[in-house]
Formats: structure tokens, C-alpha cells, sequence
């Protein structure tokens, strides 16, 4: 390395990080973030006491503010800036449309704290937090699916949800068990995947809901598809437990969601910063020509088939079926939103807002190749999964994504002599072979 470069190098500032040793290891914050209600249910269930709204909202509160406390030293004034005037636009408009829903700032909030907390740890403390995470869904889930009455007598899932308020007390259970109201296929659908091995059960494991359990197999071939960590064999695996996931779950959003990462990974498209922004874009603008063309004037919209069709051609209908005042979070919308994420999303931001943090998103450099890859998958997932709702925005599997996103994108540099040593490969791999990782992503 030349003297320039090394003076270049030494001037460039750092962000303050932990030292390595401590920034490599497991994070348990993103590990409770996923097991917290696992943990609530069973207080619950046991009866040492009722656990409502109120308490996972304060537990959920105490995560964030916790990973805040470890990242308010990187926190830079533009951000504040930016929070600010978000902050100011959504209590004016709060005064405007009452029912606009403030939980989209906290939902806003996970992401950006627990990326920040990503970027003060390393690839492989990433690597390891989603090992330890696979670990902990396999051995929860196998004992549902192989154990499911004796799970329903720890985790009384069912009461748990209506005691939070997202079951009616008036919901008829029709599965006769203690799992969530998606955990069984119905009799008029089948599962998707080996119906005749797991039956109709959904497995939710550590998320007690099918769905997130998809969304962390997503999750997972996320990653997997943008590191090289470790041998082959170990990534092959962690491939193969990723799937076992949306198997397990019977999730088509995941299965589908995969194969459509593995596609985007194999052209030179994910590292376009217009595919970026231009996915989840395209798709809403999709999803809101068919709602035009399965209109039913006069009628609200609404799900008539409680299946993967039915909920996009909902979303579609909901978007075509707003006027300007839902567009720009004036209003609220005529229906419910929480069955069609892009409704959620720009009714409670409104659509200028929205863009502009889908830019900052797009434009937000990536510090490796890791990152760049991480960041198309992120668009990827985010695209298809807020047609049929906003799960994606739950601390349970949200934490671990964007904390694995901000390690691609860690501040934590190698010691001088690594820098050195490694600096040639890493332009030898940037400039002459795109789609091999650089150096310091394989173990």
C-alpha cells in the first residue's frame, strides 16, 4: 500500500465500536427479541401472572430502548434531524386523522437501532447470533410438532393472543388445540408442503406464529445467499435448516420469497440501486392495477378468499379503493390495514415519506459486497411480504434482519497489518470477478 493510501486510510474516521472480541459474539438482544413472548406465554400459561398488551408492549419497549443505550454514542445529528421533523409530521397529522397509527415510528425505530447495533459487531457475530437463533427454532420446533399437546399444556398459545388482544374472546377454535388460529390448515385447505407427514399442522416454534416462521426462513436464505462464512458444508446446511423452516411453517409467501432471492442473486440485477427502489415500487403499482381490474364499485373491500390470492387481490382493491387524503396519511383508510402492509405503511407515513425513506434505504452506501447483496434481498423480502400484510415490521424476526444487515455493513476495520495484507485480493475480487465474494467474507 502506497504512503498515500495509508495516509488516506488513517484518516478516515472510525465510528466508535466495541473491541472485537466483544463485538463477535452472540447478540442476545436480537435473541430476546424473538424469545420474549415465548417467554410471556409460558408466565402466562403457568399463571404466575396475566400478561396482556400492556406488558409485551413495556418488554418489547425495554428491548429497544436496551439496544439504544448501546448504539446512542453512533446515533449522527442527521438522523435526529430527519426522526425530528418525522416525529412532527405524524403528530400534525395525528391532529388531522386521529386514527393514523403512531406504532409505524416504533416499527421504524427496531430498524434502525438494531442496524446500528449490527454495525458495531462483525460478520461473524452475525453468523453466530443466526446459528444460535436456528438452533433454539429447531429444538422448540420439533418438540411442538413431535409433542403438540404437551407444547399446548406449557404454551397456551391460544389464550395468550386473546389476553393481547389479536384473537377475539368470541373466535371459535375450530382446531381444538392451544396453537395460534393459523396453526392448522382448515379442512378446505391443505398443506403445501408433505401434508401427508405433518398434517395439517403449522409449526410456529419460538414466534408462536406460523408466519414469522416464514419470515425467518426468508430471513435466512437472505443471508445465506450474501455470506460465505465458514466451510461449505456448514453453509450448505444452514441453506437446508433455512428451508426446513418454510417447510415446517407451511409458508408459501418464504418458499416463494426464496426462489425469488436465489434468482436475483444469480444476475447482476441485485446490485442495481434502481432495482432496489424500483422492486417494491413495482409491485404496489402491480398490486393496485389488478385491484383496478376486479373492482366492485360501491362495495368496501374486502378478503373473500382467506388465501395467498385472496390477500393480494385485497391489497390491490384497498389501494385502488383510496382517494388522496389515504395517499398522504390525511385520512384514514375506509378499511383495516393490518392484512396489507403497503396500506399500513403509507397510510400512517403517507406516500412522499415513504419514498424518501425507501431512497435514504437505496442510497445508503454498502460498505461490502456482503452489504450490497443484503440490501437487494432486504428489498426482495420486504416487496413481497407487505402484499399480504406487515409482519415484517414485528421485533421477533425484524431485529435479527436488520441486525444481520448492519454487521455486512460493520465499522469495526480489521488491525493495520490485515488491512494491508488483504487490500490487493479485495480489489481483485471487486474488479474482475463481481460475483466472488471478497476476502474478508470467508472464514
Amino acid at each position: 500500500m502506497s504512503n498515500t493510501a495509508h495516509a488516506r486510510l488513517s484518516a478516515r474516521p472510525m465510528t466508535s465500536a466495541p473491541t472485537l472480541s466483544q463485538a463477535d459474539g452472540i447478540s442476545w438482544l436480537v435473541v430476546a427479541g424473538a424469545i420474549f413472548n415465548l417467554v410471556l406465554c409460558f408466565i402466562n400459561t403457568r399463571h404466575v401472572i396475566t400478561i396482556r398488551s400492556s406488558e409485551i408492549v413495556l418488554c418489547e419497549l425495554a428491548i429497544i430502548f436496551l439496544a439504544f443505550i448501546e448504539v446512542r454514542n453512533t446515533i449522527s445529528p442527521a438522523v435526529v434531524r430527519i426522526t425530528g421533523v418525522m416525529i412532527c409530521f405524524e403528530i400534525g397529522a395525528k391532529l388531522i386523522n386521529p386514527r393514523l397509527d403512531m406504532k409505524i415510528l416504533h416499527d421504524l425505530a427496531i430498524a434502525y437501532v438494531f442496524y446500528q447495533l449490527g454495525t458495531r459487531s462483525t460478520l461473524r457475530s452475525g453468523e453466530r447470533t443466526m446459528w444460535a437463533m436456528m438452533a433454539m427454532i429447531m429444538f422448540v420446533g420439533f418438540f411442538e410438532l413431535l409433542f403438540t399437546n404437551l407444547f399446548g399444556t406449557i404454551f397456551d398459545v391460544w389464550t395468550y393472543y386473546v389476553n393481547k388482544g389479536v384473537i377475539s374472546s368470541s373466535t371459535v377454535n375450530y382446531s381444538n388445540t392451544n396453537l395460534f388460529i393459523s396453526g392448522n390448515r382448515g379442512a378446505a385447505a391443505s398443506r403445501t408442503f408433505f401434508q401427508s407427514i405433518f398434517g395439517s399442522h403449522r409449526v410456529s416454534s419460538l414466534f408462536l406464529e406460523p408466519d414469522s416462521l416464514g419470515n425467518f426462513s426468508a430471513i435466512g436464505f437472505a443471508w445465506c445467499l450474501s455470506t460465505h462464512l465458514g466451510s461449505r458444508l456448514r453453509h450448505a446446511v444452514l441453506f437446508f435448516l433455512s428451508a426446513l423452516c418454510f417447510v415446517l411453517a407451511d409458508s408459501r409467501f418464504a418458499s416463494g420469497c426464496a426462489l425469488g432471492m436465489i434468482i436475483l442473486r444469480m444476475t447482476p440485477l441485485y446490485r442495481s440501486r434502481f432495482v432496489v427502489f424500483a422492486m417494491p415500487v413495482t409491485v404496489m403499482l402491480g398490486l393496485m392495477l389488478q385491484g383496478a381490474n376486479h373492482e366492485m364499485p360501491g362495495i368496501l373491500p374486502s378478503i373473500i378468499g382467506d388465501n395467498f390470492s385472496g390477500r393480494l387481490l385485497f391489497s390491490g382493491r384497498l389501494l385502488d379503493y383510496w382517494n388522496l387524503p389515504q395517499w398522504f396519511a390525511m385520512a384514514p383508510s375506509q378499511v383495516y390495514t393490518a392484512d396489507t402492509g403497503y396500506a399500513y405503511i403509507i397510510n400512517n407515513l403517507g406516500l412522499p415519506l415513504t419514498l424518501f425513506l425507501l431512497a435514504l434505504f437505496t442510497l445508503h452506501p454498502a460498505r461490502t459486497e456482503a452489504a450490497v447483496s443484503m440490501k437487494a434481498m432486504i428489498s426482495l423480502y420486504f416487496s413481497t411480504s407487505l402484499c399480504i400484510g406487515a409482519s415484517v415490521f414485528t421485533i421477533k424476526t425484524a431485529a435479527l434482519l436488520w441486525f444481520l444487515y448492519g454487521t455486512t455493513n460493520s465499522v469495526i476495520a480489521p488491525s493495520e497489518p490485515e488491512v494491508r495484507e488483504k487490500a490487493p485480493e479485495r480489489l481483485n475480487s471487486f474488479r474482475f470477478n463481481r460475483l466472488v465474494p471478497s476476502a474478508e467474507h470467508i472464514a
